[in-house]
Order: C-alpha cells, then structure tokens, then sequence
C-alpha cells in the first residue's frame, strides 16, 4: 500500500527532473511535498474527478480549487503560486545586466570583483546581438591551480539564453596577468567551439591585482 500511496513520483521528480513526469505524477509529486501523502489517493482522485484534464483546473474559481483539496488552502494557494510562477518564467523577458563597450570596461569591473581573491575563477558573459550582458555565472570556482573546464560546460550555459557572443573571464590569484600555454590554448580552442556553434568569442580576460590582460587586444584571437 505504501508504494501506492507514493509511487515513485518525488523520487522521480529528483533523479529524471520535472519535465520527464507526467501529469498524475507531477500533481502526486505536489501532494507529497506539501506533505499531504497521508491523502494523496483521495486527493488524486478528486482533483482529476473534478477537472478532468489539466487544462481544466484553468478555469476554475479560487473555491473550487479549495474544495478539491478538502479545503486545504495551503494546498491549493502553494499549487496557484508555482503556476502563476511557471507561467512567468515562460513570459518574463531576460533582464539585461548592462553592455559591454571594451575590454577596458570588463577589465576594470573585474579587477575590482577578483581583486586579492585566493580562488581561481572561471566567469562566463552572454551576450546578445547589440553586446548587452543577457547572464553571467560562474563555471568554476577552485584552488590556485589554472582550471581544467570542458568546452560543452560553457556552451551549454551559452546556449540558455540563446548568446550571440560570449566572453570568458578568469583571475590568477598570484596576481599575475601573464597567460599560461594553457590560458592560450583553451582560449584558442573556445574560439573554435564558437565558430562551430555560431557563438562568438568576443575576449578572453586574466585578471590580476592591478591589471588584466585580453586575448582581444593582444591579437591572441586574430591568430
């Protein structure tokens, strides 16, 4: 009875992600999480009893949504709220964080985040059509040692917000800006992913203490 009354459903939500449940098992998952399973079978059949199909809860009014939950109106606001939430994630447009005009401008914007950190990081910059930062995160964060990031890691994170252009930033925490052989040849070969891809790498920024140094202008990415 017990693997009736869950079946599977939260633990598939964890281990395949939301988009490969179906309908009864994402609103079972639901159910579970807001800790009602001790109900699930006889909410689960009154909710599709009363709606149908998906669609159907759509139309109904705020009362009736609550007496599908027995009343449950924790329930049934948590269920409104995660909707009203995925409908404006499917609208809301891409905050624009500010554009780039040069190298300079990213490099001094960075020398003043990276300044004195004791961790190497590794920051990706999306850009769209008109050079505006569309999203920025970072790849990876570790030790003092240069960063070993496998190319699909930052296409994919590029490919998100549908990038133009990127731009790779990454700081020596000796304070150094000289690039190693590595910090050349991954530039290199992220420009080539981005010409495979039809993404642009625009610049590849070291940041130091004081200084930065740019694949840009030292003509690394006209080789």
């Amino acid at each position: 009875m017990q693997m009736n009354l869950y079946d599977g459903a939260k633990d598939k939500l964890q281990q395949i992600g939301v988009e490969n449940l179906t309908n009864e098992e994402l609103v079972k998952a639901f159910l579970i999480c807001q800790g009602l399973s001790q109900e699930l079978l006889k909410l689960n059949e009154s909710f599709w009893d009363a709606i149908g199909d998906i669609a159907g809860y759509g139309i109904l009014n705020q009362l009736e949504k609550e007496t599908i939950f027995n009343e449950n109106k924790n329930a049934a606001l948590s269920l409104e709220a995660a909707i009203e939430l995925g409908k404006r994630m499917q609208t809301q447009p891409i905050q624009l964080i500010g554009k780039v005009i040069g190298s300079a401008q990213i490099g001094k914007m960075m020398i003043a985040r990276f300044q004195k950190n004791t961790q190497e990081h590794l920051l990706l910059l999306c850009l769209d059509t008109k050079n505006q930062i569309k999203r920025e995160i970072i790849i990876f964060k570790g030790g003092l040692n240069s960063a070993e990031v496998h190319p699909r890691e930052i296409m994919v994170e590029a490919l998100r917000v549908s990038s133009n252009s990127f731009i790779l930033v990454h700081n020596h925490p000796s304070g150094s800006i000289e690039p190693s052989m590595n910090d050349v040849a991954f530039t290199k070969k992220m420009q080539k992913v981005g010409e495979l891809m039809g993404i642009r790498l625009i610049d590849h920024l070291i940041i130091g203490d004081q200084s930065y140094w740019s694949a840009a202008e030292k003509g690394v990415l006209n080789d």
